[in-house]
């Protein structure tokens, strides 16, 4: 799991994660409009999700940006934090979470992808 504040990604170690439900709105649809564009240029990445996540109990909920990848390329967390950091304030923070099969599973009972490689088989 990584998460910035202002220009630093930080990888961070959370025993529970769970999904509640897509974060969308009009500033959400903006972004990932714009993540859109930013994400075709890494073949790896599958999939990408905006979710409401709560990793501890009684703690409010985060804005994650959920990544199904075939490798866990730093790069994209960084493409994504750049194109974050040009839109928000430099005190908003951003969860990136890499997810395992069944966290994707879980993710997708609650939240769709806005993000989907398109994949050309002949």
């Amino acid at each position: 799991m990584a998460w910035f504040r202002k220009s630093k990604i930080q990888e961070r170690d959370e025993s529970r994660v769970e999904f509640l439900g897509e974060q969308d709105g009009e500033v959400e649809r903006k972004l990932k409009a714009h993540l859109v564009d930013v994400f075709a240029q890494f073949p790896a990445l599958q999939r990408a999700y905006l979710a409401r996540v709560g990793f501890e109990p009684g703690a409010p909920p985060t804005v994650t940006l959920c990544l199904a990848s075939d490798l866990q390329d730093p790069a994209i967390l960084e493409a994504a934090r750049r194109q974050f950091a040009s839109m928000f304030a430099a005190d908003t923070f951003l969860d990136m979470l890499f997810l395992t099969p069944a966290q994707e599973a879980d993710v997708a009972r609650v939240c769709q992808a806005f993000y989907k490689r398109l994949s050309y088989e002949r």
